[in-house]
């Protein structure tokens, strides 16, 4: 199994990052209400998949804002983070693809857990 590693580009020299690699989605410079929420993962041969980055927990997360906030501000965040649930609930994939998936996010969110910045 591929080892978690936060990347700052998801395709180095023109290539896919290799999986288990993640990146923190910023792309904004002056600020995004959605920047930081999220982290997309490499799940290998070119699949990308997005997950909720749990360090933004600590200022509410997407969840909060869904609820409480302003729920159009993230909305394309989360709009990704539904269509990456769903597709890996889907009967296209095989059980043993879907938990070799899970596996590669769960991995990347324990290391944004540990992470320290």
């Amino acid at each position: 199994m591929a080892e978690a590693v936060q990347v700052k580009t998801l395709f180095p020299n023109n290539q896919y990052a290799p999986a288990g690699a993640y990146r923190i989605i910023d792309n904004t410079p002056g600020g995004h209400p959605a920047d930081g929420m999220t982290a997309t993962v490499s799940l290998g041969d070119g699949a990308f998949t997005s997950i909720i980055n749990p360090r933004s927990f600590e200022e509410g997360g997407p969840e909060w804002v869904m609820r409480y906030g302003n729920p159009e501000s993230i909305r394309y965040a989360v709009a990704g983070l539904l269509e990456s649930y769903d597709y890996l609930l889907g009967s296209h994939l095989s059980m043993r693809e879907a938990t070799r998936r899970l596996r590669l996010m769960r991995a990347a969110r324990r290391d944004l857990e540990n992470s320290h910045g």
